[in-house]
C-alpha cells in the first residue's frame, strides 16, 4: 500500500499552542487524494486569559516528584523510544542509505557519558497529552531581550500544561529542585513541520516562560545559550539530554562531544552517539561549549527526521537557518499567529516513492515539458506534470489501484502514434504488449493491442523508447518512436517506427548471452548531444555506461560512466526526459531502494548536478 502524503496548496496561518488548552498527540495522515492538509499542529486560537491560572503554583501542584519520574516519551503509532531520539520514540529514520551512499564516519562504540552536573540552562521539559498521559522532551534556555525563552524540538509542541525543570534531580519535588520548576506561557513552532521529509528540517520549537515565584525570568537565574547559525555540516558538538527513566532510572543528563555529518537529503545534522534515548528530543547541539559556565552556541536541537534518530546511537539535528530565526523573533514578539508560506512543492516521502515500481517520461500534458508517469505496487498510475525546471506540479490520479496494473512489468513513454500528446506502450506479466495513445491528466487514452498474451514478449525484461536512429531507415527521425529491447536470455533488440500496427521493423543489435543479461536498467535519452539518442545501462554489478548513438547498427560507443560498486545495485528505477528545459532529454530520474528519489540534470558521459526530488523512507 502506498503511504500517504502531504500536500500543501496555501499560505498557511496556523494558531500558537497556549500552555492552558492545546490538544497533543500525532494527528492522522490525510488521504492521499487530499490536495491540502493542515500541517502537524493544532490550529486553534487559545486567548492567553485562558490560562492565566497555570503558574509556577499550578506547575509545582501538578508536577509532583512521582508524576515528573513516571513521564514518557511521546511517541507516534508504532514506535518505541528504545531507538533513536526523543519524544518521538526515535521513529527512526533511514540511515543514509544505510548500504553506502554517502561516506559515514566510522564511530562505533562511542556513548554518551553520565553529566552529572549537568547544566543550569539545560533541562526536562514536561507536558501532557488529550488522555492526560504525561510526556517529557530535553529543553534549553536560549538567550532572548526578555530572559524567558527555551528551545526545543517541534515535536514536543503538541501539549497542554507544559513545565520546564532546568538542571532536573530525580526523586526531587518541584520546589526541591535546583532552579525550581517554570510554567510554561506559550508554545511557538512551524505549522509546516511534519515527521518525514522536508517539513521534518523544521523540528524546532521555541516556548516563553513565565516569570519566577520572585519575578524573576529564567535567564536571570540559569543564564542562556546564544542561538546562532549551523555554519556548516561538519561540526564538533557538545549534546546534552535528558533520556527516560527506562534508561536511566537516575534521570541524569548524559553529554556527547562528537563530530558531525548531513544526514543526505535533508537539511539536517547528524551524529554517531550511543545513549540518545527516547526523552532527549530537543536536546542542544553546542559548539564552542565552555566547560566551566556549561554554556555554548546552539546550532542545532535533537529533532528531525523521524523524531531525530535512527537509533540511540544515530540522532539528527535541524539545520539552523532563516527559518529558525524568524521562529525566534515571532516568539521574542509573542506573535498572535504563525504564518508561513508552503514549502516548495515536492513529490513525497521515501516511504511513498519505496512502492514506485515502474517509471515512465514523456509529454502528457501538451505544453512541452517533461512529465513523470508513475506506476505503483498497488497498481495504481499517477501522472506528476513537470514545470520544465526540474520540479513538478500537483499529482493527478490516472488509474485507482487495481489488480491488473500489478501485473505490468515493463514501461516506456513515447511518440508512437503521432499526436500532440505522448503515448505509453505497457508490457504486461503474460507477453501482452499494449499501447496508450495520447495519455493525459484526464486519463489513459486509447488501448490497443501491439502484441498477444504468449507472445515472444515475455521474455522482455527491460524496455526503454527512444529516436535510435529510425530516420537512417527513411523512418520518422523526429520522433521517439524506436523500442529497444533487452530479453532475459540477454539478446537485445531495437524496433524502429513503432506505431498502432505493431512492431514492423526488427532488428537483433546483440545476440543471446551472459553479457547484456546483466543489464540490470536502461533509459534513453539524447546524453551526448548529437541528435541520435544514447542508452544509460546499469549493470547487476553496480556498474554505468553510457552506449552513444544507438542505432540499427549497433548500440555505438560504450563510455563507462561508473565502476561497479553496492551503491549503484540499489539503484531501483530509470528513466530521462527533459525535466530541466533546454530540449534535450538528459535529465536522469533514479529511484532508489529506500525510496530517494534522484534528478541528474544535464547528464552526459557523466552524471549531471543532483537535485533531490524525494528524501529517504523515515522507516
Amino acid at each position: 500500500m502506498r503511504v500517504s502524503r502531504w500536500t500543501c496548496a496555501a499560505t498557511v496561518a496556523v494558531a500558537l499552542g497556549a500552555g492552558g488548552g492545546v490538544g497533543g498527540g500525532f494527528p492522522a495522515v490525510p488521504a492521499a487524494t487530499a490536495t491540502a492538509a493542515t500541517p502537524v499542529g493544532d490550529s486553534r486560537a487559545v486567548p492567553k486569559e485562558s490560562d492565566a491560572r497555570w503558574g509556577v503554583a499550578a506547575a509545582e501542584r501538578f508536577w509532583t516528584a512521582d508524576r515528573m519520574e513516571s513521564a514518557t516519551p511521546l511517541q507516534p503509532p508504532g514506535a518505541t523510544d528504545t531507538a533513536g531520539g526523543g519524544a518521538a520514540g526515535g521513529g527512526a529514520a533511514s540511515e543514509e542509505r544505510a548500504f553506502g551512499r554517502a561516506p559515514v564516519a566510522s564511530r562505533a562504540g562511542v556513548k554518551a557519558e553520565t553529566d552529572r552536573e549537568g547544566s543550569k540552562t539545560i533541562g526536562v521539559l514536561y507536558f501532557v497529552d488529550k488522555g492526560m498521559a504525561t510526556h517529557n522532551c530535553t529543553a534549553s534556555v536560549v538567550h532572548s531581550p526578555k530572559g524567558n525563552l527555551i528551545l526545543t524540538a517541534g515535536h514536543c509542541g503538541n501539549g497542554d500544561k507544559y513545565a520546564f525543570v532546568p538542571q532536573y534531580r530525580t526523586g526531587k519535588t518541584p520546589a526541591q529542585q535546583p532552579h525550581g520548576i517554570w510554567a510554561v506561557d506559550r508554545v511557538f513552532k512551524d505549522p509546516r513541520r511534519t515527521d518525514q521529509g522536508p517539513g521534518s528540517d523544521l523540528d524546532f520549537a521555541f516556548a516563553t516562560v513565565k516569570p519566577g515565584t520572585s519575578g524573576r525570568q529564567i535567564e536571570q537565574v540559569t543564564g542562556a545559550n546564544t542561538l546562532t547559525r549551523t555554519p556548516r555540516y561538519d561540526l564538533t558538538v557538545t549534546v546534552i539530554g535528558y533520556p527516560s527513566a527506562r534508561h536511566a532510572p537516575k534521570d541524569q543528563a548524559i553529554k556527547c562531544r562528537t563530530k558531525t555529518t548531513r544526514l543526505p537529503g535533508y537539511k539536517q545534522l547528524r551524529m554517531e552517539c550511543g545513549g540518545f534515548f527516547g526523552g532527549t528530543s530537543g536536546s542542544p547541539w553546542l559548539t564552542d561549549f565552555d566547560e566551566r559556565t556549561k554554556t555554548g552556541k546552539v546550532v542545532g536541537n535533537l529533532g528531525g527526521a523521524g523524531g531525530g534518530g535512527a537509533t540511540d546511537s544515530v540522532s539528527y539535528a535541524p539545520f539552523y537557518d532563516d527559518q529558525v530565526f524568524q521562529l525566534y523573533d515571532d516568539a521574542v514578539r509573542d506573535a498572535p499567529v504563525i504564518e508561513r508560506p508552503p514549502l516548495p512543492a515536492t513529490l513525497g516521502t521515501g516511504e511513498t516513492w519505496q512502492h514506485a515500481k515502474r517509471l515512465a517520461t514523456g509529454d502528457y500534458t501538451g505544453d512541452g515539458k517533461a512529465d513523470l508517469l508513475v506506476v505503483w505496487a498497488d497498481g495504481e498510475v499517477t501522472l506528476h506534470p513537470g514545470d520544465g525546471k526540474g520540479g513538478f506540479t500537483r499529482e493527478r490520479r490516472l488509474q485507482k489501484p487495481n489488480a491488473t496494473w500489478k501485473h505490468a512489468t515493463a514501461v516506456t513513454g513515447g511518440d508512437f502514434a503521432g499526436g500532440n500528446l505522448s503515448d505509453l506502450m505497457v508490457r504486461w506479466s503474460d507477453g501482452e504488449v499494449t499501447l496508450y495513445q495520447d495519455v493525459s491528466a484526464s486519463g489513459l487514452g486509447k488501448e490497443t493491442r501491439l502484441a498477444a498474451a504468449g507472445s515472444a514478449w515475455k521474455k522482455a525484461a527491460q524496455i526503454t523508447a527512444g529516436r535510435f536512429g529510425g530516420a537512417a531507415r527513411g523512418g520518422r527521425g523526429d520522433r521517439a518512436d524506436d523500442v529497444l529491447v533487452r530479453r532475459t536470455d540477454g539478446e537485445v533488440i531495437l524496433y524502429s517506427d513503432v506505431d498502432g500496427r505493431g512492431f514492423q521493423k526488427k532488428t537483433r543489435l546483440h545476440k543471446a548471452g551472459a553479457t547484456w543479461q546483466g543489464a540490470a536498467l536502461l533509459t534513453g535519452g539524447d546524453f551526448t548531444g548529437t541528435g541520435l539518442w544514447d542508452l544509460v545501462v546499469r549493470w547487476s554489478d553496480g556498474g554505468r555506461t553510457v552506449h552513444k548513438d544507438v542505432s540499427p547498427a549497433g548500440t555505438g560507443t560504450k563510455t563507462r560512466m561508473g565502476a561497479p560498486g553496492a551503491l549503484w545495485k540499489h539503484a531501483k528505477v530509470l528513466t530521462a526526459g527533459a525535466y530541466t528545459g533546454g530540449g534535450r532529454p538528459d535529465d536522469l530520474i533514479v529511484r532508489w531502494a529506500d525510496g530517494e528519489v534522484s534528478l541528474y540534470a544535464d547528464t552526459t558521459t557523466k552524471l549531471g548536478r543532483e537535485a533531490v526530488l524525494v528524501p529517504p523512507k523515515v522507516s
